[in-house]
């Protein structure tokens, strides 16, 4: 009776020595697996727009990556979900390479009426989610949080204060130079922008509707002109913008002078 007693303990201890050895190479060889995300590129289609993350996997370890699962979430600055987009990959073996193109799908319309990203850089949360089973067997799951650069339409937007040239007797000229910077790699500022000037008293000095036709990274440089009473001027006043393109409507931006 004790040698199949001694066999059956020798053979639970080679088990677990097996086991253990197994666990051991297993997390070691986890960590030479290493994830890259890349530029993501941004395509359109209609209202909406897709942005494509390229995330390379090196499989550097021992074992096969088996049901790969890719999760992301973008969040604006208050926590609220912009866009989510989820990858699947059956597998990738040990000592290989492989690039996904993980989509996200979303409009920036809820982005576009908050006044913080029409004008404003900023930055989105990138949150991701990446699980697998390693070696066929055990599962692995990690999460990165990083950034997504969001760069404002409306950049550097500048209404620069009225400049007023003799026209006549009863008239003087009034300018007033408009500008702004399109950082967003994402839309077009295309449509139009109505400008109006008060004075003080609130007397309307001008009006007119300015086009616009500015692309993604592009500067949008002009001017208001209008001819003033000379009896309506005061110290200072108002100019109030609005703004109706393809891609957002905005107003009044409330600018004061003087």
């Amino acid at each position: 009776m004790n040698v199949p007693l001694r066999a059956l303990s020798w053979a639970v201890r080679f088990f677990w020595i097996i086991a253990i050895a197994f666990a051991v190479t297993c997390v070691y060889s986890a960590t030479l697996v290493n994830v890259d995300f890349g530029e993501p590129r941004s395509s359109h289609s209609g209202d909406d727009i897709t942005l494509t993350v390229p995330i390379e996997f090196e499989n550097d370890g021992y074992f096969n990556i088996a049901d790969l699962n890719v999760t992301t979430v973008i969040e604006d600055s208050t926590g609220n979900q912009v866009s989510k987009g989820s990858s699947h990959w059956p597998q990738i073996s040990h000592q290989r390479n492989v690039t996904i193109l993980h989509n996200m799908s979303f409009c920036f319309d809820d982005l576009l009426t908050q006044e913080e990203y029409l004008f404003d850089d900023s930055d989105l949360a990138l949150r991701s989610s990446i699980s697998f089973n390693y070696a066929d067997l055990i599962p692995f799951g990690f999460e990165t949080n990083t950034s997504l650069p969001w760069g404002a339409p409306l950049s550097d937007f500048t209404v620069n204060t009225p400049r007023y040239d003799s026209h006549n007797v009863t008239h003087l000229r009034m300018t007033v130079p408009i500008s702004f910077h399109n950082r967003s790699p994402y839309i077009d500022v295309t449509g139009e922008m109505r400008v109006e000037v008060f004075s003080n008293r609130y007397e309307r000095l001008g009006r007119t509707v300015l086009s616009l036709d500015t692309p993604s990274n592009g500067f949008y440089l002009g001017e208001f002109e209008a001819l003033v009473d000379r009896t309506l001027l005061t110290s200072g006043g108002v100019i109030n913008v609005y703004l109706e393109t393809e891609s957002f409507t905005y107003g009044p931006k409330v600018i004061r002078f003087g």
